[in-house]
Protein backbone atom coordinates (compact mmCIF):
# COMPACT_ATOMS: atom_id res chain seq x y z
CA UNK A 1 0.00 0.00 0.00
CA UNK A 2 2.71 2.19 1.11
CA UNK A 3 4.44 1.51 -2.56
CA UNK A 4 1.27 2.80 -4.24
CA UNK A 5 0.92 5.95 -2.54
CA UNK A 6 4.89 7.16 -2.73
CA UNK A 7 3.72 5.99 -6.77
CA UNK A 8 0.67 7.72 -7.16
CA UNK A 9 2.15 10.79 -5.50
CA UNK A 10 5.15 11.30 -7.69
CA UNK A 11 2.67 11.32 -10.56
CA UNK A 12 0.77 14.16 -8.74
CA UNK A 13 4.20 15.94 -8.34
CA UNK A 14 5.96 15.33 -11.65
CA UNK A 15 5.03 19.23 -12.40
CA UNK A 16 7.35 20.53 -9.50
CA UNK A 17 10.70 21.81 -10.72
CA UNK A 18 13.64 19.60 -9.91
CA UNK A 19 15.04 22.44 -8.00
CA UNK A 20 14.36 25.70 -6.46
CA UNK A 21 15.80 29.02 -6.79
CA UNK A 22 16.59 31.37 -4.25
CA UNK A 23 14.24 34.97 -5.09
CA UNK A 24 17.59 36.68 -5.27
CA UNK A 25 18.82 34.16 -7.86
CA UNK A 26 15.55 34.42 -9.93
CA UNK A 27 15.68 38.47 -10.12
CA UNK A 28 19.59 37.69 -11.42
CA UNK A 29 18.51 36.37 -14.45
CA UNK A 30 16.31 37.72 -17.42
CA UNK A 31 13.95 34.64 -17.64
CA UNK A 32 13.39 32.76 -14.35
CA UNK A 33 12.47 29.48 -14.97
CA UNK A 34 13.48 25.53 -13.83
CA UNK A 35 13.19 22.39 -15.59
CA UNK A 36 10.57 19.93 -13.89
CA UNK A 37 10.60 16.26 -12.92
CA UNK A 38 8.62 15.66 -16.11
CA UNK A 39 10.35 17.70 -18.52
CA UNK A 40 8.68 20.59 -18.73
CA UNK A 41 9.51 23.94 -17.74
CA UNK A 42 8.55 25.97 -14.70
CA UNK A 43 9.18 29.78 -15.61
CA UNK A 44 8.34 32.86 -13.07
CA UNK A 45 6.55 35.96 -14.17
CA UNK A 46 8.70 39.08 -13.62
CA UNK A 47 5.91 41.01 -12.03
CA UNK A 48 5.65 38.30 -9.37
CA UNK A 49 9.29 38.36 -8.53
CA UNK A 50 8.99 42.19 -8.27
CA UNK A 51 5.84 41.69 -5.90
CA UNK A 52 7.80 39.51 -4.17
CA UNK A 53 10.90 41.44 -3.84
CA UNK A 54 8.58 44.29 -2.57
CA UNK A 55 7.01 42.23 0.65
CA UNK A 56 9.96 40.89 1.50
CA UNK A 57 12.62 42.57 4.69
CA UNK A 58 15.61 43.56 3.15
CA UNK A 59 18.33 40.83 3.00
CA UNK A 60 15.49 38.06 2.49
CA UNK A 61 15.23 37.70 -1.11
CA UNK A 62 18.44 34.95 -0.75
CA UNK A 63 16.00 33.16 1.93
CA UNK A 64 13.16 32.89 -0.33
CA UNK A 65 13.18 29.75 -2.16
CA UNK A 66 11.09 30.12 -5.30
CA UNK A 67 8.27 28.32 -5.90
CA UNK A 68 6.74 28.50 -2.36
CA UNK A 69 4.94 24.75 -1.62
CA UNK A 70 1.78 25.43 -1.09
CA UNK A 71 1.13 21.33 0.88
CA UNK A 72 -2.14 19.74 -0.11
CA UNK A 73 -1.72 17.13 3.05
CA UNK A 74 -4.48 14.61 3.08
CA UNK A 75 -3.59 13.81 6.94
CA UNK A 76 -4.88 17.56 7.35
CA UNK A 77 -7.88 17.28 5.72
CA UNK A 78 -10.16 18.07 2.78
CA UNK A 79 -8.65 21.76 1.10
CA UNK A 80 -6.24 22.44 4.07
CA UNK A 81 -3.01 23.26 2.79
CA UNK A 82 0.29 23.95 5.23
CA UNK A 83 2.81 26.61 4.20
CA UNK A 84 6.35 25.74 5.71
CA UNK A 85 9.22 28.58 6.17
CA UNK A 86 9.58 31.34 8.00
CA UNK A 87 10.20 33.64 5.05
CA UNK A 88 7.00 32.14 2.95
CA UNK A 89 4.89 32.32 5.85
CA UNK A 90 5.97 36.36 5.95
CA UNK A 91 4.74 36.34 2.24
CA UNK A 92 1.86 34.24 2.41
CA UNK A 93 0.24 36.54 5.40
CA UNK A 94 0.65 39.60 3.68
CA UNK A 95 -1.26 37.94 0.62
CA UNK A 96 -3.75 36.98 2.73
CA UNK A 97 -3.58 40.25 5.15
CA UNK A 98 -3.05 37.90 8.23
CA UNK A 99 0.05 38.68 10.67
CA UNK A 100 0.47 35.12 12.32
CA UNK A 101 4.32 34.58 13.16
CA UNK A 102 6.04 31.22 12.89
CA UNK A 103 7.52 28.90 10.41
CA UNK A 104 4.28 27.11 9.82
CA UNK A 105 0.90 28.24 8.65
CA UNK A 106 -2.43 26.48 7.95
CA UNK A 107 -4.41 27.70 5.58
CA UNK A 108 -7.70 26.71 3.76
CA UNK A 109 -9.40 26.52 0.44
CA UNK A 110 -10.85 29.80 -0.03
CA UNK A 111 -7.16 31.32 1.31
CA UNK A 112 -5.02 28.67 -1.06
CA UNK A 113 -7.47 30.01 -3.95
CA UNK A 114 -6.35 33.77 -3.15
CA UNK A 115 -2.79 32.76 -2.62
CA UNK A 116 -2.57 31.14 -5.89
CA UNK A 117 -4.81 33.72 -7.90
CA UNK A 118 -2.32 36.45 -6.99
CA UNK A 119 1.32 34.54 -7.09
CA UNK A 120 0.27 32.03 -9.99
CA UNK A 121 3.76 31.00 -11.17
CA UNK A 122 5.97 31.08 -7.84
CA UNK A 123 3.65 28.89 -6.01
CA UNK A 124 2.90 25.41 -6.59
CA UNK A 125 0.86 22.56 -5.36
CA UNK A 126 2.89 19.92 -2.91
CA UNK A 127 0.82 16.60 -2.85
CA UNK A 128 1.70 14.46 0.40
CA UNK A 129 -0.09 12.03 2.39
Amino acid sequence: MDRLIKLELGKLNAHLPERRMSLEEALSIPQARLPTKDGGICIFKREELELLNKILLEGDSDKLLLPIFVWMVSKLGRGVARISGEVEVRVANHVLGKERKGDELIIYRPEVAVLRSRLPTTTQYLFSW
